[in-house]
């Protein structure tokens, strides 16, 4: 979040949805930007797909493009997909937090886990080789 907060370019939210709207069939597409995403109780997981793999592609991280023309209609639709998810950084997330505070209780309150053993799900052991490395990149001392 730091990071992203300190882009000199930005406001407000980071992700934010797009509509894209057709008067009528044919007609230029209307993009319209909402001002956030909607919290839904983590009832559903998409919300932060279409603004994920827009960041992606623009950081020219890896990924592939889905064509496809929908039911229905004539032109060619094309989305890309980002090689890595959100839900691979909650992954590695958790690795790194364990292996640098070996404390499982800490982690499970500060990921926002229910059990112990949803922790064991996300958090894999790591060898104490890349302690130092981990806590240089996200600029910890030590």
């Amino acid at each position: 979040m730091e990071a992203l907060e300190d882009l000199p370019h930005r406001h407000g939210h980071v992700f934010r949805p797009v509509q894209i709207r057709r008067r009528f069939k044919g007609a230029d597409p209307e993009r319209i930007t909402g001002d956030r995403y909607h919290n839904n109780g983590r009832t559903s997981g998409g919300q932060i797909k279409s603004g994920w793999a827009a960041a992606c592609r623009k950081a020219k991280l890896p990924g592939k493009f889905r064509v496809w023309i929908p039911k229905g209609e004539t032109t060619e639709r094309r989305v890309f997909v980002p090689d890595i998810t959100p839900h691979d950084l909650r992954h590695t997330w958790a690795t790194w937090h364990y292996c640098l505070h070996k404390d499982l209780l800490r982690l499970k309150d500060e990921g926002g886990w229910s059990t112990i053993n949803m922790v064991t799900r996300y958090a894999k052991q790591m060898s104490e080789a890349y302690r130092a490395e981990i806590s240089a990149f996200i600029g910890l001392s030590g």
